[in-house]
């Protein structure tokens, strides 16, 4: 069900603008330690991802650094000639990530993870700054205006859904950096009535 916010809060970067957030996000749960996930396979990064293009130009400040830490040509980072246009995204523009083999071009094989937010840990950056929103923001996305659950999530394709925290929960922290405290407190009142309903149903 999709619940409408007491307001609209925008994003640090002034789009995307929340206005609702679905609760099923506070009902499906999923196994939240990536890091030390032993049975996805690093599925959530088997797609590439969008990226605005905002956020392009500041991964190339750093296209020398990034280049050598991850052994990629930067002219092999994004899809060439693909340059689409959301509403929703900061600066209206975006493109995408492109895939090597089985995943994102910035999936780290030898290793596990992001190597955007690897190298961001490694050089005192913070990984919001680098990292794609929507790689950041996940296990939660957004769609005009609404907080809620990834397709792949829809379609229950994704390998870690299952025991652990809910989806909010497991974004919370990152909803809290890019639109701030305060809808957090509120969508945690709305998570708090949705329970009490459920309970009383």
């Amino acid at each position: 069900m999709i619940i409408k916010l007491s307001k609209s809060y925008p994003c640090i970067h002034g789009l995307p603008v929340i206005h609702s957030v679905d609760t099923d996000l506070f009902d499906i749960t999923y196994y939240m330690n990536c890091m030390g996930c032993t049975f996805c396979n690093d599925q959530c990064c088997s797609y590439g991802a969008d990226i605005d293009m905002l956020n392009v130009n500041r991964l190339m400040a750093h296209k020398d650094e990034l280049e050598k830490f991850t052994g990629i040509r930067s002219s092999n980072w994004f899809y060439k000639n693909k340059r689409m246009w959301d509403y929703e995204y900061p600066g209206h523009e975006y493109t995408r990530t492109t895939k090597k083999g089985k995943g994102c071009i910035f999936l780290n094989r030898k290793s596990r993870g992001c190597m955007i937010h690897s190298f961001a840990l490694e050089k005192g950056i913070d990984y919001h700054e680098l990292k794609p929103f929507f790689c950041t923001i996940f296990p939660a996305t957004y769609n005009d205006g609404a907080l809620v659950t990834p397709e792949e999530i829809d379609e229950k394709s994704l390998a870690c859904l299952g025991d652990g925290p809910t989806l909010y929960r497991g974004a919370r922290d990152e909803i809290k950096y890019y639109f701030g405290e305060e809808i957090v407190k509120e969508i945690d009142e709305i998570e708090k009535e949705h329970y009490l309903q459920k309970k009383s149903a």
